[in-house]
């Protein structure tokens, strides 16, 4: 089996620039999640001073996971992928405004839990729909189908983001002082900041500019890709015709299309 080499995606993406576009988008908004979500149990930890609470981030996460994803075809349907992946951004949004007025409080937090992880799957299927779609349009612009290679973008993307944002977490909890057995009121008013900069403001920021990015240059649409295939079929049946004339076979012709039946016999 062929091994989908590193260069192989870049030049791919390069391109499509459908794929370049939503690449770009996916990047940012999953650093920002995956930084969000490494930091969510030191949050609970050095915050919240409350690390058993954790567990029902499992739970909710859980539960609005299976709703999330029983949604998504009648929500496709409906109001197609460009806004389930930016009004999803849109509800991951208010999930970071709750945080940050939370405080102390349980409830509260465990309320931006809900808004911030519920549209994750949604906003996950919406990008693996897009960039499969963008298979065919590759397709239609270089001539070259590279559907393995484009299918990779998406996992090569979570490995980038999630490995980026490990080395960023030790570094954060370390700079905030959350290691080891710190209590919340160890947690100086700088060190507090300087987390609430990696887990709330950067994150916040990178996802807007991922939701403006697939809003404004994201525009392979539903109906689009049905015409783009419409394209390739009819590119690919003219071509198979010609290359039956080159090698000078003709389709049979039936009796129906020269208006005849089998026993009729033709005069010149």
């Amino acid at each position: 089996m062929k091994h989908t080499k590193f260069t192989d995606v870049f030049k791919v993406i390069g391109k499509n620039k459908v794929l370049l576009w939503i690449a770009l988008s996916y990047f940012l908004f999953a650093f920002s999640y995956v930084v969000t979500n490494s930091l969510l149990m030191y949050y609970f930890r050095y915050r919240l001073g409350n690390a058993a609470a954790y567990t029902w981030v499992g739970v909710i996460t859980c539960v609005l996971g299976v709703v999330s994803v029983a949604l998504f075809p009648a929500l496709d349907a409906w109001i197609h992928r460009k806004a389930i992946y930016v009004g999803g951004i849109a509800f991951m949004l208010i999930g970071y405004i709750i945080f940050l007025f939370a405080g102390s409080s349980l409830p509260l937090v465990l309320l931006a839990v809900a808004f911030y992880f519920f549209p994750y799957p949604l906003i996950f299927l919406a990008t693996l729909m897009v960039i499969t779609d963008s298979v065919e349009y590759g397709q239609l612009v270089s001539g070259v189908r590279n559907e393995s290679v484009t299918l990779s973008v998406r996992p090569l993307i979570d490995k980038l983001a999630g490995a980026a944002s490990n080395g960023i977490v030790g570094i954060v909890a370390v700079a905030a002082g959350m290691t080891g057995n710190a209590n919340p009121s160890d947690i100086t008013a700088h060190g507090v900041f300087q987390f609430n900069m990696f887990m709330f403001y950067i994150p916040i920021a990178l996802l807007i500019i991922a939701a403006l990015i697939f809003f404004a240059k994201v525009n392979l649409s539903e109906a689009q890709h049905a015409e783009i295939v419409k394209t390739l079929n009819a590119k690919l049946e003219k071509e198979q015709h010609v290359s039956s004339l080159k090698d000078g076979v003709q389709s049979p012709v039936s009796h129906h299309d020269l208006g005849t039946s089998p026993t009729s016999n033709s005069q010149i």
